[in-house]
């Protein structure tokens, strides 16, 4: 395994995270490399990049208008951790956010791409959440 340094790894992922922001799941998913393995525990796991894509972009065009704060992240070797809320639009009559957290665990490969990306969340806390802003959507 290649040791990339601290400073490529975080430049790598900030690019990722700028990306995730803009919204640009194409580019997001083009700092896979061509053989990742993407695990997410609700949709289930995808191998390769065209296979990732294929999935990513059509799911997250569901998701627009959503953002994903970082809480916090860590770089340990090859591999970068980060908590994250799915912050969907909108808030509560209360001023809260409709959000639910999740970690993810990605590991480097060089060249700015990502081998391997592991999404964790507790789908039994996402989904009331994603019920509860539903209704809010729905006409009365």
């Amino acid at each position: 395994m290649t040791d990339f340094t601290r400073e490529e790894i975080e430049a790598a992922w900030r690019h990722r995270m700028e990306l995730q922001d803009a919204d640009d799941w194409q580019a997001f998913g083009s700092t896979f490399t061509e053989n990742a393995v993407y695990l997410e525990h609700h949709e289930g796991t995808f191998e390769g990049r065209q296979a990732i894509l294929d999935w990513l972009v059509p799911v997250m065009k569901q998701c627009q208008g959503w953002t994903y704060p970082i809480q916090w992240h860590a770089i340990d070797g090859n591999r970068v951790i980060h908590k994250w809320l799915n912050r969907l639009p909108g808030k509560r009559p209360d001023g809260s956010y409709y959000e639910f957290a999740g970690l993810t665990i990605m590991e480097y490969a060089g060249d700015g791409q990502f081998s391997f990306q592991e999404d964790i969340y507790n789908w039994e806390e996402a989904v009331p959440v994603l019920e509860e802003w539903a209704a809010t959507r729905r006409p009365r």
